[in-house]
């Protein structure tokens, strides 16, 4: 079949991309393909061998004062030195009624980066200071760059990722646009997620504005494969046509000209959203801005896959013992007031 042929070959040139990325020398790499190589036993396997004999060499250059990172990479592989990589296997699945959980040790290591600063406001000026998706160190993770409806489309890995075959999709990277949303990118993310589930199944992209989780201030958005629902696609919520509240406010678009006039209201409110594209349809969530609430510690700052039902927890008691009712209350925390 087509669409198992061409699933298979993004399969393949996901893997062989995760292996060409490492070397002893460039520790951002390895805690990339670690983090990436834990989403299925698959990976897992045909991944471990060459991890490990990366990360002997790699402690060897540190114990020897030899090895180089930025401050982010540097921290995460200090941590990873005292724990070791033993640990670091496939996530480890379940559900709790709707809502879907993974124990994945290595979301605790992620740098908060934006996502932990005070909201400020939906628009801030792109600074090409800051960490942003386009700089050089940053060239071998993208997995590809391709024409899509007239603009450059360029797919990188996720260094931490949380959903499967989580990928960064960023809109004429090039360009240096801030994390906001217009009619014609809005536009673009729904004709990709449609055109892309031809050959995918199971695709989603998801988008966060600034306030709502998003960690960079470049334009991009988030990409997975995930044949299970997630929550906010049951159908018995009432957005969805259902009797039942979803804990926090969404709404279901089925077209772009109707989403993109949502969110442009949003920007003049200044109200943080998150967003998930499926095939013909898009859940847009509003909610609190990030730090304008109390949230348990699990639940960290949530974005587009929290609100949306999926939660990764780096604590292997809190990921077996949360319940449905627990999570329902913390998303309630988040629905604005």
């Amino acid at each position: 079949m087509l669409i198992d042929t061409t699933f298979r070959a993004f399969q393949r040139q996901f893997q062989n991309g995760l292996v060409e990325m490492l070397n002893p020398d460039e520790v951002g790499a390895f805690i990339l393909v670690l983090a990436n190589g834990m989403q299925e036993a698959e990976l897992h396997e045909a991944l471990s061998p060459a991890l490990g004999n990366v990360f002997d060499a790699q402690r060897q250059l540190y114990a020897h004062g030899e090895l180089n990172a930025a401050p982010d990479d540097m921290a995460v592989f200090e941590a990873l030195n005292t724990s070791g990589i033993e640990h670091f296997g496939c996530w480890d699945l379940r559900q709790s009624e709707l809502w879907l959980l993974a124990y994945n040790p290595m979301r605790a290591l992620r740098p908060p980066r934006a996502s932990k600063q005070p909201f400020t406001g939906l628009k801030r000026p792109f600074d090409d200071n800051a960490f942003h998706f386009d700089k050089p160190f940053l060239r071998p993770e993208i997995i590809s760059e391709t024409s899509f409806a007239g603009k450059t489309l360029r797919l990188m890995y996720h260094k931490f990722p949380f959903a499967p075959y989580h990928l960064l999709l960023l809109i004429e990277a090039a360009a240096h646009r801030p994390q906001y949303l217009d009619a014609e990118s809005d536009a673009f993310f729904w004709q990709l997620t449609e055109k892309t589930a031809e050959q995918l199944p199971g695709i989603g992209i998801a988008y966060n504005s600034l306030g709502a989780g998003a960690s960079i201030n470049h334009l991009h958005a988030h990409s997975f494969l995930q044949q299970t629902a997630l929550a906010i696609e049951a159908p018995h919520w009432t957005h969805n046509g259902g009797s039942q509240r979803y804990p926090l406010p969404v709404e279901r678009y089925t077209t772009a000209a109707e989403s993109s006039e949502r969110i442009a209201a949003l920007h003049q409110e200044n109200q943080p959203f998150n967003l998930l594209y499926r095939p013909g349809q898009c859940y847009l969530v509003t909610r609190r801005p990030q730090g304008d609430a109390s949230l348990p510690e699990w639940l960290g700052v949530p974005a587009w896959y929290e609100v949306s039902g999926g939660f990764n927890l780096a604590d292997r008691d809190r990921f077996q013992q949360l319940t449905a009712a627990e999570i329902e209350a913390a998303l309630g925390l988040l629905a604005p007031g």
